[in-house]
């Protein structure tokens, strides 16, 4: 989640819901293996476990990119509550 020619800092809640996400899905899926279902579940904690260390400058950045805004907090179902605390950051 870097690159040394753009910051990408305000991308990286966007890209782990992305992944929690697909992961989600794919633990949901009945037609698979059960390896790939243990597999996906350890994913899913790992990823959770980082997500849980992000802060609000992550949340600031996310607000600030003109690509993003606090829009992107609302097309995802984030509560009400959370948009509104998250504009006053």
């Amino acid at each position: 989640m870097s690159n040394s020619t753009y910051p990408t800092l305000a991308v990286t809640i966007p890209l782990y819901n992305t992944l929690i996400d697909y992961v989600e899905n794919t633990i949901s899926f009945n037609k698979i293996d059960s390896i790939i279902i243990a597999v996906a579940e350890a994913c899913k904690k790992k990823l959770l476990e980082y997500y849980n260390r992000t802060n609000e400058s992550y949340l600031i950045a996310t607000i600030l990119d003109p690509r993003l805004k606090i829009q992107y907090y609302k097309d995802n179902n984030w509560k009400d509550e959370l948009v509104a605390e998250n504009k006053n950051i």
